[in-house]
């Protein structure tokens, strides 16, 4: 066979069988794991209204830049004319090109690796298999199938910072400038990040000249550290990333994203946070840090040279970044997917030097190819092990995606309806609250109000926290920031939160405690054919409650807690519960009286699905006398009367159940929804 190709030639249809079998592999991984992020129709939803002619918005007539992939947006915007022509929806061109770039990933860590890993046996067989390694590893992570196929720029950025890394190796040993900078700048358009990876590169640069240039006097040696080649390096960059913020500034007023002042926040907390992160990340895909020993003995022992410096360099100070700012909010490792590639190749290459270095002959040969192999079965073994993490975080977002289309199809419709009623050709446009609002956004059309501010300029700039809302809540999300007096005094239509009648976010649990909410919204209920359950939504109706009670917010904890074990109940059949749930619940009534409707409508819920409608009829019946706007305690009533065969006591509580939750019940929307009932 070498007769015919060469050993050269070999290695290289080696490269080519190699990476065809890999991408049938991520085919058959991306189609596995195919969804879409809700936080990729946050940037859908900019796309929609440019291309619609409204400008870069989130809600027409307010300049608020609540994305941080200028470059990512520009792209599906051009991208979207074409797809309206082929008659496909955005979303999906969003997933094909997120997948796609998902190649180009593979493709940059390889080139990477073919420039750091086996560099004295280039062109060999071995060579090509090591070298094929780094992205056969990469392709077997969750990190990289979940956000390949999620609809969001991750695999373009991680892609870029690898190729800027790549050009920069180039820019060093052979003076190649222009691919370095221009990859940086596309780098820095599709997200913030790229300027910093920009400085932290020519930071490795100046350096390297200010410690090799033979001068004694600090501010020669800084002057000389800046070289030509540096200062033009730093001009071509400069000009369209100025002309970019100044854009920024002119648009929309702020230097950097709203994101940015959404989110930033040094604290002990984030600290903590960011270090549990990088562990997790440790023991998910680097054998709890062992991955780090090859490299570590190589780099004690000053056998790295210049190129194997950049990316550990690279990868600490990055590691460093991500654990000050406390990880990501986003699940499956993320952040840490930009510098996976690099720490593989680093690993590989180290490695398989000390494998030269200590093994000689066939042993050597032998060791390399076993490498391979035990490399490929770890990198498979490890995604099966980390799969089930991945899809459960995966269904959790499907199912995201899928409520908030609901909940927009369904205030949508409302709408519609409410114009009818009014023989109107318009309406003023719906306003809704929340915190998840991607698809929600997308879908509806809405003026939304994000509640922790991502999108909201005001929040994001005056965040006021509320005493008492502290981390020892039970919620899942890790923004601090948020305004609920502003989002209040904004009157929203309607207030979402993701998690159902109960706050899941620190912002909602603001909300939530507010004596306006209390005596201004109220739990409307909508049915779901789709989900066939009811989804809540707090509807504003002015002084729907007319008593006054400021509970503080000490009783939020205690009911978010009921209603998790309640779920808890619910899922497990466990009615060992119940006397935790009560006892919760009675908490909540000790710090916040006002609040005795919530209370014994969950109490009611609970004796209902642990079998005891005596109890639970008492409760649901005092629950239902105390507010008369409580649909999900007069349904229940009604679900008992009827499995008792109070028919007529049930079909009494239906007219009350409709006025003020009309979609409550299936084949009653259409009366009440013009008017007739």
């Amino acid at each position: 066979m070498y007769s015919v190709f060469g050993k050269k030639n070999f290695s290289t249809w080696l490269t080519v069988v190699g990476f065809l079998l890999l991408a049938v592999w991520y085919y058959k991984l991306a189609s596995e794991a195919k969804f879409i992020q809700d936080d990729a129709f946050t940037s859908l939803r900019y796309v929609q209204n440019f291309v619609d002619g409204n400008g870069l918005v989130f809600n027409i007539g307010e300049r608020v830049e609540g994305y941080t992939n200028f470059l990512w947006v520009l792209l599906l915007s051009a991208v979207s004319f074409l797809a309206h022509a082929l008659n496909l929806n955005l979303p999906l061109v969003a997933q094909v090109l997120s997948t796609l770039f998902g190649v180009l990933l593979l493709v940059s860590t390889y080139l990477l690796a073919k420039k750091i890993i086996a560099k004295n046996y280039s062109g060999s067989i071995i060579s090509s298999l090591l070298a094929l390694s780094a992205p056969a590893m990469v392709l077997f992570t969750t990190p990289f199938i979940y956000w390949s196929v999620s609809g969001m720029e991750t695999p373009l950025f991680v892609s870029l910072t690898l190729l800027s890394v790549y050009y920069f190796i180039d820019y060093e040993e052979q003076g190649k400038r222009n691919a370095f900078v221009i990859v940086s700048v596309l780098n820095s358009f599709l997200r913030p990040e790229g300027m910093f990876f920009f400085i932290l590169l020519m930071s490795f640069k100046l350096i390297k000249n200010f410690f090799s240039a033979e001068e004694f006097k600090l501010s020669k040696k800084i002057k000389l550290s800046f070289d030509s080649s540096i200062k033009k390096s730093l001009i071509i960059y400069a000009v369209p990333v100025i002309a970019y913020i100044i854009f920024r500034l002119l648009y929309y007023g702020y230097p950097f994203p709203n994101t940015f002042y959404a989110k930033t926040e040094f604290t002990t907390q984030f600290l903590t946070r960011g270090w549990n992160y990088y562990i997790n990340f440790l023991e998910e895909y680097l054998l709890f840090g062992l991955f780090y020993v090859p490299v570590l003995i190589q780099l004690m022992r000053s056998r790295t040279n210049a190129k194997e410096n950049i990316l550990i360099g690279f990868a600490l100070v990055y590691t460093i970044t991500i654990i000050v700012i406390g990880g990501d909010v986003l699940p499956v490792n993320r952040f840490f997917l930009t510098i996976m590639p690099m720490l593989f190749i680093l690993f590989i290459n180290s490695t398989t030097e000390l494998i030269e270095e200590f093994l000689k002959g066939k042993v050597n040969l032998i060791a390399k190819y076993s490498l391979v192999i035990i490399l490929l079965a770890y990198s498979v073994i490890n995604y099966q092990h980390n799969l089930p993490v991945m899809m459960e975080k995966r269904a959790y977002e499907t199912g995201l995606v899928t409520k908030m289309k609901i909940y927009a199809e369904l205030l949508n419709t409302v709408r519609k309806d409410k114009i009818k009623i009014k023989s109107k050709n318009k309406i003023k446009t719906t306003s809704v609250a929340m915190s998840t609002i991607g698809a929600f956004s997308f879908y509806s059309g809405a003026r939304v109000i994000d509640l922790v501010g991502l999108t909201d300029e005001y929040v994001a700039h005056n965040p006021i926290e509320v005493e008492g809302i502290d981390d020892e809540l039970p919620v899942i999300w890790k923004e601090r920031h948020y305004n609920a007096g502003y989002v209040l005094s904004e009157k929203p239509d309607y207030i979402i939160f993701p998690a159902g009648a109960k706050p899941s976010a620190f912002a909602e649990c603001a909300i939530y405690v507010q004596e306006e909410f209390r005596k201004n919204y109220y739990m409307q209920l909508f049915y779901s054919k789709e989900l066939n359950q009811l989804l809540p939504v707090f509807t504003r109706l002015e002084n729907v409650r007319s008593d006054s009670a400021d509970c503080g917010s000490g009783f939020v904890k205690h009911y978010i807690e009921a209603n998790n074990l309640f779920l808890g109940m619910i899922k497990s059949g466990d009615k060992s519960l119940i006397r935790k749930i009560n006892n919760e619940l009675d908490a909540v009534f000790l710090k916040c009286s006002v609040r005795i409707p919530e209370v014994k409508t969950l109490k009611g819920m609970t004796f209902y699905h642990a079998g005891n409608y005596i109890i639970a009829e008492k409760y649901l019946r005092d629950a239902a006398e105390a507010d008369s706007t409580n649909a999900i305690a007069r349904i229940y009533l009604k679900n008992i009367y009827f499995s008792q065969g109070k028919i007529e006591e049930a079909q009494k509580l239906i007219p009350e159940i409709l006025r003020f939750s009309p979609g409550a019940i299936p084949g009653f929307e259409q009366n009440i929804y013009t008017g007739r009932n």
